[in-house]
């Protein structure tokens, strides 16, 4: 048979492995925007005939790889997840296949080159299945600011230093030792993207961690206000038939007008004198309970305007990250204030609920300058960076993993954050309390 057509045959029954190697390695960390099996196949079906006329075409070398690299990155807009993970995982995959090829020492006899096709996409395939056990983040977390230009360079300078490299009178001379470069530059590859999904794990499991306290917060100030509620019932039932004793002996000796006060008065009790919430949305009630309590200890007035009705459906992490950071924004921002009055030292909170959509309205003063970053996000004003300012982020990314819109603005001494939650149903057999 002619060599190269046994070539070509070769590279053509090898190329089917290229699209499971990608798809698995993304599948490490991101999942496919669609359950369509069918999408699935035909993305990559378009993606081999593109790398196909790629492979016969007359482009320079550098002008394919840019070209192969490009197609990677496309695909890599398929999969849900962070896209600054996702470019990188797409330059991390295209890196491998590069050095891959280049750490075969059998390419310099037809046999060999052959060999080489299969054993390359093999050494792929194994170190992808390697990831896939090891890799444990699921493309969760986030990385600071600072190490995503260092992950980013990673892949880039590898392949540079592998042109570079190349072209030595060194390898020249001895072109058996070459692929000890492109091995280790692989390993090195490798294990920094290892030692980032580390990273950004640890930082994800102590998100859900801090967001685990903050409930269980939430719940135990949910279990005290439910006993002290029970308790105030207890002791009002508990006096009941001494109250009755007395009104009748008050109406026997024709004290009838205070009498008729007295039962008036009773009538509108209708549970504990605290100012509690009672939308007949517990996980509402609970978060904007425990935070009124943190307002009034640090002298801030809480203006609550619930217009809710009650049994809605919430998913209790995403009310919890949404509500709870914003209010301990605004308490922060508002803390900073000195101490001018009620009107200057306040939190104004505004809910609905319409369309099957929940409207959420926070406005609090604040103090000082306010720093906006390029991509619109406030930055903290604080010392320390890494614990601080990641509030709005946070609302922002579930906001946005849910479905939801975001906004803010500040003017005049003003800050105003607007959120939307849609699609929240609601249990229309839930009475509010008392009703």
């Amino acid at each position: 048979m002619n060599p190269v057509l046994l070539d070509e045959i070769i590279y053509l029954a090898a190329l089917p492995l290229l699209p499971v190697i990608l798809h698995l390695c993304f599948g490490c960390f991101f999942c496919f925007r669609t359950d369509s099996r069918l999408e699935l196949m035909t993305l990559y079906l378009l993606y081999m005939a593109s790398q196909v006329l790629l492979h016969y075409s007359s482009l320079p070398g550098l002008v394919l790889m840019a070209g192969n690299v490009g197609l990677i990155l496309g695909l890599s807009l398929f999969y849900h997840g962070s896209l600054k993970w996702r470019l990188y995982t797409a330059l991390f995959i295209s890196t491998v296949i590069v050095l891959s090829d280049a750490a075969i020492p059998l390419r310099y006899t037809e046999t060999g080159y052959r060999l080489g096709l299969v054993l390359s996409k093999m050494l792929m395939l194994l170190l992808v299945l390697l990831l896939r056990r090891i890799a444990k983040g699921e493309g969760r977390g986030q990385l600071s600011g600072w190490l995503w230009p260092v992950l980013f360079l990673c892949p880039v300078l590898s392949i540079a230093v592998l042109l570079e490299l190349s072209g030595h009178l060194f390898f020249q001379h001895y072109p058996q030792l070459f692929p000890v470069v492109p091995a280790l530059l692989l390993a090195i590859n490798v294990l920094v993207l290892l030692l980032m999904d580390r990273a950004m794990s640890a930082k994800a499991e102590r998100s859900q961690r801090l967001l685990l306290e903050q409930q269980n917060s939430y719940y135990m100030n949910q279990y005290h206000r439910n006993r002290e509620f029970q308790e105030e019932a207890l002791r009002f039932r508990h006096d009941f038939n001494h109250i009755l004793l007395g009104l009748r002996a008050r109406i026997l000796s024709g004290e009838e007008a205070a009498s008729a006060a007295e039962l008036d008065a009773l009538l509108n009790w209708s549970g504990p004198s605290r100012a509690y919430c009672n939308t007949g949305n517990p996980v509402i009630d609970t978060i904007l309970d425990y935070k009124q309590r943190e307002a009034a200890a640090a002298g801030i007035a809480m203006r609550l305007t619930l217009k809710l009705p009650p049994g809605l459906r919430l998913d209790t992490a995403v009310i919890s990250v949404v509500l709870g950071n914003a209010l301990d924004n605004a308490l922060e921002a508002v803390s900073r204030r000195p101490e001018e009055g009620e009107a200057e030292r306040y939190i104004a909170v505004h809910m609905h609920y319409l369309n099957d959509s929940l409207f959420i309205r926070i406005q609090n003063p604040y103090s000082g300058p306010l720093h906006q970053g390029r991509r619109g996000g406030l930055l903290t004003t604080k010392d320390d960076k890494r614990n601080h300012g990641i509030g709005l982020q946070n609302i922002r990314q579930t906001i946005q993993r849910a479905g939801g819109l975001f906004d803010f603005s500040y003017s005049g001494g003003l800050f105003e954050l607007e959120l939307v939650l849609f699609h929240v149903d609601r249990d229309y057999g839930v009475l509010l309390p008392g009703g």
